[in-house]
């Protein structure tokens, strides 16, 4: 998407409002292509979307409406009204429509609900009892689902009808269940619909390939598709019954929303974005935050304690100090990227917490490391001491640089090992791993770098 359009458009809109032309920007906006519209709304201010919303066509929307966030939501009910935006409920899959009606405050939720038809009202309040991180939340129940001693002539009849009312969402597969309504098999449409009219659909479907139950984790539902190259996951209820399916459209918004959640964690954010960053409020920002930042200050002050007990060293050697920050950058680094690695791995299920594994992480990290070392350590030296020989002498240059490199042999195997495991410890204490972010890995290398490195020199410089 052109970022430069929708700057263009989002200024042509503000231009029209400061001249009062609000019926001119709503029919702009409401000539723009959904994903079009929906990228400039974010952009308008609260008072600037109450002007323009109320002349926009709400149908222009009804496909990125569920991308909204609460407040936006909130805006365009009160402003178009509940009839009117229950219209678009109606007309959307009852998917979107839950997941748009979770967002607003019950009393609306409620008056929308109350307008619909019994049986719409009746599906998405089942799809509204599931929790939004769950297959049940994200799963559509409108699929073709027929019995399996239907013969294929009166399954294609009522699925063609059903087609053309647009009872279905997209989907790829037709599924059979027997008479207690448990899944039989699915086969794919195509095929289906070539098959002889007189047989049975249950001797012509194929067994899943896999099922998922409705109260399993949708990131584990996003698993099971990349690892199986799914289309479409039936979702099944604990006693084996169909209740819908989860599409490869669905999986995609929950992949990049579980990849965002976690590129946040990673980047030390506490409580993931609800929304657009655009529209998110900088007071909800600073406290989503800053309680990681003031977590880091505790923790750096281990390392400034350290630090300070080793006032004795920097007075003798005060260019010892000038290293510091290499060798902290450098442990740091090799944390984060370890830990980085290692998240990904138990994401997509390379590494499992089990003794084998962790033996088998700590083994390659150990052997990776080893190699990036023995290019890391002789430049370290080097680096060292060329700057040293010249102030304290070829002796002394020798003695820096056996010092720096043998802490930066030390505290990056701290800091690798540490990236390596925390994940798979927080894993195994069935928490987040992303939570084990760059700047608490950072952390830790950097009070391995500042212990090692002033043991290391009073030992060398002969200073115990």
């Amino acid at each position: 998407m052109n970022n430069n359009v929708i700057e263009q458009h989002v200024e042509n809109i503000k231009n029209m409002l400061e001249a009062d032309k609000e019926v001119e920007a709503g029919k702009l906006l409401s000539s723009l292509d959904p994903p079009t519209a929906y990228n400039v709304i974010l952009r308008l201010s609260s008072e600037e979307r109450y002007r323009v919303l109320a002349y926009l066509t709400l149908e222009n929307l009804a496909d990125v409406l569920d991308r909204f966030p609460e407040d936006i939501l909130y805006e365009i009910v009160v402003i178009k009204g509940i009839d009117e935006f229950s219209k678009i409920i109606d007309s959307i899959p009852l998917d979107k429509a839950a997941d748009i009606l979770i967002k607003l405050p019950p009393r609306y939720r409620s008056e929308t609900l109350a307008v619909l038809s019994k049986e719409k009202e009746y599906e998405i309040m089942k799809l509204l009892r599931y929790p939004p991180e769950s297959a049940g939340g994200i799963m559509t129940p409108q699929i073709p689902i027929f019995n399996d001693s239907m013969t294929v002539g009166e399954a294609i009849e009522i699925y063609l009808t059903r087609s053309r009312l647009g009872f279905y969402d997209r989907h790829y597969y037709i599924y059979a269940i027997n008479s207690n309504g448990k899944l039989i098999g699915y086969i794919d449409v195509k095929s289906f619909l070539s098959r002889p009219r007189n047989i049975k659909i249950g001797e012509c479907v194929t067994k899943p390939k896999i099922t998922v139950t409705v109260d399993k984790d949708r990131e584990d539902a996003a698993k099971l598709f990349l690892e199986y190259d799914l289309l479409e996951l039936p979702v099944i209820d604990h006693d084996g019954k169909l209740l819908g399916a989860i599409t490869i459209d669905d999986i995609l918004d929950v992949l990049v929303s579980e990849y965002s959640e976690d590129l946040l964690k990673y980047g030390g954010i506490i409580e993931a974005l609800k929304g657009s960053y655009i529209t998110s409020n900088p007071l909800k920002l600073a406290l989503r935050r800053i309680p990681m930042i003031i977590y880091l200050y505790l923790m750096n002050s281990i390392t400034g304690s350290i630090i300070a007990t080793f006032t004795n060293v920097i007075e003798r050697y005060a260019l010892l100090a000038a290293f510091l920050p290499m060798l902290a950058d450098n442990s740091g680094n090799i944390g984060a990227q370890s830990s980085s690695l290692i998240i990904r791995s138990l994401a997509l299920g390379e590494v499992r917490i089990s003794r084998r594994d962790i033996l088998r992480v700590l083994l390659k990290e150990f052997t990776t490391t080893a190699v990036m070392l023995s290019i890391l350590i002789p430049i370290a030296f080097g680096i060292a001491f060329a700057i040293s020989f010249p102030l304290i002498g070829l002796q002394g240059g020798v003695r820096i640089g056996l010092i720096v490199s043998t802490a930066l042999l030390v505290s990056c195997y701290v800091s690798d090992i540490t990236g390596a495991l925390l994940p798979i410890i927080l894993a195994k204490m069935r928490l987040d791993p992303a939570v084990a972010s760059a700047p608490l890995v950072t952390t830790v290398g950097d009070i391995a770098t500042a212990s090692t490195y002033f043991f290391i020199a009073l030992f060398l410089l002969g200073l115990t």
